[in-house]
């Protein structure tokens, strides 16, 4: 690979032996660890390990497609399946909640993903690290401007009262929370003594995220009221 054109040409058309898919392989796990560590470190349901396997196992069968070409016909239509499999898993992660949809970013990720495990097991290595990268730092870069940067960001109260149920509710509105990483937010659970416990937040969303919180927090089982108060300054 003495050549400079092995920055962006197939790995596979300049190094030929049993290595240069060991390589590949290594060069996969490497990318899908970039992308899955940002949505492990959001807790997403898709995190590490899953987009770690799906980069991995796109290569491996991006690679083994290139062995069919001579015996089986066309190895694109290997490719075309990984596509429809990618397709299924991504929609396992989609949520829908009444009005609310969650889990589309995840799934966007599985299948960008999924393209990065394609070009690197197509041998171009150093464009499937570019990409992971890219992808990797969109997020990021994202999710700071939606949580920080954003010019319609307010800062609201919202009180919930609910039913404690033996502290189910509370572990159903936490995993709500979950969600929502919120920048210097205040979190307050209180016990009222009586039937309904409270859950007192002080958060800074943007309009359209505050709205898809809400929701969320009302269709909780045995969320009796919610409402928005004006902040302590």
């Amino acid at each position: 690979m003495a050549n400079s054109s092995w920055w962006w040409d197939s790995w596979l058309a300049l190094w030929h032996g049993p290595l240069i898919h060991l390589v590949l392989v290594l060069v996969a796990v490497v990318c899908g660890i970039i992308v899955g560590l940002e949505r492990q470190l959001r807790e997403k349901p898709a995190g590490l390990r899953t987009l770690l396997l799906v980069c991995l196992g796109s290569a491996v069968f991006t690679m083994v497609s290139f062995a069919f070409t001579s015996t089986t016909g066309d190895s694109g239509r290997v490719a075309a399946q990984i596509v429809t499999g990618i397709g299924f898993l991504g929609a396992g992660v989609i949520l829908r909640s009444g009005r609310t949809i969650s889990g589309t970013t995840t799934a966007a990720s599985i299948w960008m993903t999924a393209a990065i495990g394609m070009t690197v097991g197509a041998g171009y290595a150093v464009a499937g690290l570019a990409l992971s990268l890219l992808v990797n730092r969109l997020l990021v870069g994202i999710f700071l401007y939606e949580t920080r940067w954003h010019p319609g960001l307010t800062t609201t109260c919202v009180i919930v009262e609910y039913k404690p149920h033996g502290g189910i509710t509370r572990v159903r509105l936490e995993r709500v929370l979950v969600d929502y990483h919120f920048a210097g937010a205040s979190v307050k659970w209180s016990e009222e003594g009586q039937e309904l416990d409270r859950l007192t937040l002080t958060i800074r969303l943007a309009p359209i995220h505050l709205y898809e919180l809400l929701n969320e927090l009302v269709e909780v089982p045995d969320v009796c009221s919610l409402r928005q108060t004006s902040c302590p300054v």
